[in-house]
């Protein structure tokens, strides 16, 4: 039996859904893909001084010399890793031109964490008639097959490890030390640039490597609030169609992002966010209105998702800190209520010691705020502890860790 929808019910449907139809008469979106593309369309903004930098490091590699480590730094989204592919494809060119054997490998050490794992994926990248894998495979063997594939080579290898800090803060700095005393051992030659995002990465290197490896570095500032509006504005004028986004709209979001971490990817995010929502209300143009709601969407996702990362154990801290009545708790509180929540989840509590380490890491990602203060309820000095998520946040914290503990 069919039955047919009354006029006004289909209307009150319809004013709430949204077809594959409907986002594309849009008239928001010229090519979105721009907003997100690592190289941007007409090259990378403010970045003049970082390239010469680069170019003038990775010149003797065309000249028939190894590089010794060149250490690039600088915050997420300040555009490290797009320049320095985008030197390498040039490099690689003028090494053509030039008949010079250059052969690279790309590393992203978020996902390689060890020497070994790091060793296999640059020779599946060097080797690509041979086939490596993952795991299996025990540090010495990945040692002498990376050499023995690098007497055959006999070229010039240019590594980069991207995110080197995720390996020397979890695995050492084997790596590094292997790849700065290897020229002389073998019948290639091999350079490397190592990416951080900490700036803090060298603490992470002993000193036996410290004098290895070279002493180049190319800071990577975060970008201000005029140079995100330039950034912003580029983007847009191939993202948009003509005339959807205004200038007050880009300098806001320019400086919103300048105050906080200068990350151009956060920004050209939050604009995409903004348009999503100029869609979803059924509006031509991106509006300032849009900007507020789309930034406090986007911090509440990213919120959520540091949380679903969290281990077991730093869920059942948090759930701990976010049951507590107070507005602002002691430190030697968090212990006792994690051994309570421990308790009722029936799980093997862990170390006091542990627990305190995990509440500098929640104060880290900043899903707490912590810090040593006079606290009135003790009349005595002590680590205070304070939930900056609204109500609905938290509520919403809460029943994501108890429906993954």
């Amino acid at each position: 039996m069919v039955v047919e929808k009354s006029e006004s019910t289909s209307k009150a449907t319809t004013s709430k859904e949204m077809t594959f139809a409907s986002v594309l008469k849009n008239p928001i979106y010229q090519r979105r893909d721009v907003l997100y593309a690592l190289t941007p369309p007409t090259g990378f903004l403010h970045r003049t001084e970082q390239k010469n930098e680069l170019v003038m490091e990775l010149a003797p590699i065309l000249m028939g010399n190894a590089v010794s480590s060149v250490f690039v730094y600088g915050n997420p989204g300040t555009g490290k890793t797009g320049l320095i592919l985008e030197l390498i494809k040039e490099l690689e060119e003028e090494a053509k031109k030039n008949d010079i054997n250059l052969k690279t490998a790309y590393v992203n050490c978020s996902e390689n964490r060890t020497e070994t794992v790091i060793l296999l994926e640059v020779l599946n990248q060097l080797a690509q008639d041979k086939e490596y894998p993952k795991m299996g495979w025990n540090r010495a063997k990945a040692i002498d097959e990376f050499n023995k594939v690098l007497d055959e080579l006999q070229c010039h290898v240019l590594v980069v490890l991207d995110e080197v800090d995720y390996v020397l803060k979890e695995a050492g700095d084997d790596i590094l030390y292997r790849l700065s005393r290897i020229n002389g051992d073998i019948k290639s030659q091999v350079s490397s640039i190592m990416i951080s995002n900490d700036v803090r990465v060298s603490d992470y290197i002993k000193p036996r490597t410290q004098s290895t490896i070279g002493r180049v570095k190319v800071i990577f500032a975060p970008y201000n609030a005029e140079e995100l509006m330039d950034i912003l504005k580029e983007r847009a004028r191939f993202a948009f169609k003509e005339g959807v986004v205004s200038e007050p709209v880009l300098k806001k979001i320019a400086e919103i992002e300048a105050t906080r971490d200068g990350d151009a990817r956060k920004a050209l995010e939050l604009l995409d966010n903004c348009a999503k929502g100029a869609i979803a209300k059924k509006r031509t143009k991106i509006t300032l209105d849009l900007v507020d709601e789309a930034d406090a969407n986007l911090e509440r996702d990213q919120m959520l998702n540091v949380i679903a990362s969290l281990t077991q154990h730093q869920k059942l801290a948090y759930l701990a800190i976010l049951n507590n009545q107070k507005k602002i708790m002691g430190g030697m509180d968090v212990y006792k209520l994690y051994l309570e929540t421990c308790e009722s989840y029936n799980i093997e509590p862990l170390t006091e010691r542990r627990v305190r380490s995990f509440v500098v890491n929640l104060n880290e990602t900043g899903l707490i705020q912590s810090e040593v203060g006079w606290l009135s309820d003790l009349k005595k000095k002590t680590r205070k502890i304070e939930v900056t998520l609204d109500t609905a946040l938290k509520n919403k914290a809460i029943k994501l860790i108890r429906d993954s503990i």
